[in-house]
């Protein structure tokens, strides 16, 4: 594949998708230094390149969201943190958690049934707690959102959030929004906008069918780099331009000073009661 490029004549190159790859492709144009772009390899180690653009956003942007979100709604409730088994975004939530907040109680847990109401030590009542999901496992993902339906009937005020999309989350949005979910998602189509209605129906008259995930990234990432595109092949100087395809919001950020752009963009769903 390399050898099918000329480096003197081309100014964008889109993929591949593996790291090791990437990093060949990198090593191949470096003395051109052509745009790249990485559309699922995210990883420090490429951080370091210049010319790359990593589309996928890393956890820590989302962990971040979740941390804002969490400081305008905390008055004291005490917070859980469902992790994974490396608990690495749980325990960089729960360390800003604790720098940002007054006197916060915040336990990681590893599944949602760990989930308990608060007390209120005046009136002995039950009292509505901060529930947050860190992990992108589909059946704990199930069993948070069915932990939050079954809380939020038991007492008013639960707040939940999630760095992850999970089926449910769309499946019962009436009763997840009674915990006020707020979730986030790398992608999400917005099927009442004037723009993705008229890019469906053109795949849907010539594909018959509507675009699967790939299909959506493929479209997203290319429209988004010939958008920012100009006639000299000058593409980086287009970068700090946030911009929102069929479903990928891209907001790029440079790594370093001599680093790589990462996209820090994503959605931000929130169910309202």
């Amino acid at each position: 594949s390399l050898t099918q490029i000329n480096p003197n004549n081309t100014d964008l190159i889109i993929g591949p998708f593996f790291k090791s790859n990437v990093i060949d492709l990198l090593d191949f144009t470096k003395t051109q230094k052509i745009p790249v772009v990485a559309p699922f390899a995210n990883s420090p180690e490429l951080y370091n390149y210049s010319n790359l653009i990593i589309v996928e956003t890393n956890d820590q942007a989302y962990s971040d969201k979740i941390v804002e979100e969490v400081k305008t709604v905390y008055s004291d409730q005490k917070i859980y943190i469902v992790a994974d088994s490396k608990k690495e975004n749980a325990t960089y939530i729960k360390t800003d958690l604790e720098k940002i907040l007054r006197n916060p109680n915040v336990s990681i847990v590893n599944s949602a049934a760990d989930i308990q109401l608060d007390k209120n030590m005046m009136t002995g009542q039950s009292a509505p707690v901060i529930a947050i999901l860190a992990n992108n496992n589909d059946a704990i993902g199930e069993a948070f959102s069915s932990r939050m339906i079954a809380l939020s009937k038991e007492v008013q005020g639960m707040k939940a959030f999630s760095m992850y999309s999970v089926p449910s989350f769309e499946k019962k949005v009436d009763e997840l929004s009674q915990a006020s979910l707020v979730y986030l998602m790398d992608r999400k189509i917005n099927p009442d906008g004037d723009f993705e209605k008229e890019i469906l129906k053109s795949y849907k008259a010539k594909y018959c069918k509507t675009p699967g995930k790939y299909a959506v990234i493929g479209f997203d990432v290319v429209n988004d780099m010939l958008t920012r595109e100009n006639k000299k092949g000058e593409i980086f100087k287009q970068m700090n331009k946030v911009q929102t395809q069929l479903a990928t919001k891209f907001e790029f950020v440079k790594s370093k000073s001599n680093g790589a752009y990462v996209n820090t963009g994503f959605r931000v769903i929130r169910l309202v009661p």
